[in-house]
């Protein structure tokens, strides 16, 4: 996602909290989808490469891809797709669902690698990865974090070791089926009051609701702030579940790209934190708050999840969260950053169960806005957060 603008000082973020899922779905605003002459979709500004004229593609016979199911890594649910090789060629690994590859690339692959390959070539030009860790050959696996359940394609996308695409590619088509719901999953469903004070000492309250979005997985939650698009409809974002403790998950999500007098701005939910006296928010698709229920399964308490902040010079600084929010961000850098509402509750929140009915006016509401799925990501223990900027609260 574009920022308005960087904190000044140069730094990188640890998140110490809970796993923060990523989905598959179409790409993010400016990450760019170019595609090769005859290829299946328009290009986008903002891609990290250049197309590859002429370049046909075709399956290499060699490569053999497979999904081997899901595991626990580390405490964390992730799905492994390995790839068997009998030549020396360089390839990268990558799932996407079958819905986003025929509405995202029209069922191209052409389309898919280069819009893959200008994304990686993004991440190399800017420091944040190389080639030789991003490609694998022979046999090689990627743990994927927990993959939604419906159906998927696994990739190996040929690449030289330079980072070219060489127009090779290996398939595999495998579903991955929703589970049971199990008691605990249950336990989070219905309507709650969700409260805390905000910056000048004032409970803030809101009725929530918690609908299944996919058993043992994620939930649907309305009714947070609560947050309104400008002609009145209501934003849903999806929280998850983690299966191993049982907690809510909150994670930073993007919604749309919006227009107005003064420019284009994308509705997301990101969180803030303080340093040296002021406010900033990450804004990254990354884990927010957590969630635990006690044991009764009547109450629960949010708290905001943890962050390490590395400055130039090796010094670090401990933080956490402070409070969630809504926010206009401005793709064009410079712009000013608005909110929803700027008395929204810091941490730690407090959860009051109130029924187990999810039928409220805004699960009926028309024209009701999702977050956006994200894109299937490589399970990484500690990821570093880069795009952070500051929040002046101000609504619009």
């Amino acid at each position: 996602m574009r920022i308005g603008s960087l904190l000044a000082a140069s730094l990188m973020l640890l998140v110490s909290c809970v796993s923060d899922p990523f989905m598959d779905g179409p790409y993010r605003p400016g990450n760019g989808s170019g595609t090769i002459p005859g290829g299946g979709g328009g290009s986008t500004p903002g891609g990290g490469g250049g197309e590859t004229p002429g370049l046909s593609f075709t399956v290499n016979p060699n490569w053999t891809v497979s999904y081997n199911g899901r595991e626990y890594y580390e405490g964390a649910e992730v799905d492994r797709i390995v790839v068997k090789s009998t030549d020396t060629q360089h390839y990268y690994i990558d799932v996407i669902t079958k819905a986003s590859f025929q509405d995202d690339f029209k069922n191209d692959v052409a389309s898919y690698a280069q819009s893959l390959h200008d994304n990686l070539a993004a991440d190399v030009k800017d420091g944040n990865a190389q080639w030789s860790d991003l490609l694998g050959t022979r046999e090689s696996y990627i743990l994927f974090d927990r993959l939604r359940a419906g159906e998927w394609k696994a990739f190996a996308v040929g690449f030289t070791s330079s980072g070219e695409l060489t127009g090779k590619y290996a398939v595999l088509d495998f579903p991955v089926a929703e589970e049971k719901p199990t008691a605990a999953f249950n336990d989070w469903l219905g309507t709650w009051k969700i409260s805390g004070m905000d910056l000048e000492g004032n409970k803030v309250a809101y009725t929530i609701t918690l609908r299944s979005s996919e058993s043992n997985y994620a939930y649907w939650l309305s009714g947070w702030e609560p947050a309104q698009s400008e002609d009145e409809t209501n934003y849903e974002f999806e929280v998850f579940f983690n299966k191993e403790n049982h907690h809510l998950e909150f994670n930073s999500l993007y919604f749309e790209t919006v227009k107005f007098d003064d420019g284009e701005y994308e509705v997301c939910l990101n969180g803030n934190y303080k340093y040296n006296g002021k406010y900033y928010y990450v804004n990254e698709d990354i884990a927010l708050a957590d969630g635990i229920i006690s044991d009764d399964g009547k109450s629960a308490q949010v708290i905001g999840c943890g962050l390490t902040l590395e400055m130039q010079g090796g010094q670090t600084f401990e933080t956490q969260f402070t409070s969630m929010q809504m926010m206009y961000v401005p793709v064009a850098e410079g712009g000013t950053t608005y909110v929803f509402n700027t008395n929204v509750p810091q941490f730690p929140l407090t959860m009051e169960w109130i029924s187990a009915s999810t039928d409220t006016p805004q699960t009926k509401a028309a024209g009701t806005r999702l977050s956006a799925p994200r894109k299937a990501r490589r399970h990484e223990a500690a990821r570093v957060v880069r795009h952070v900027a500051p929040n002046p609260n101000q609504a619009r």
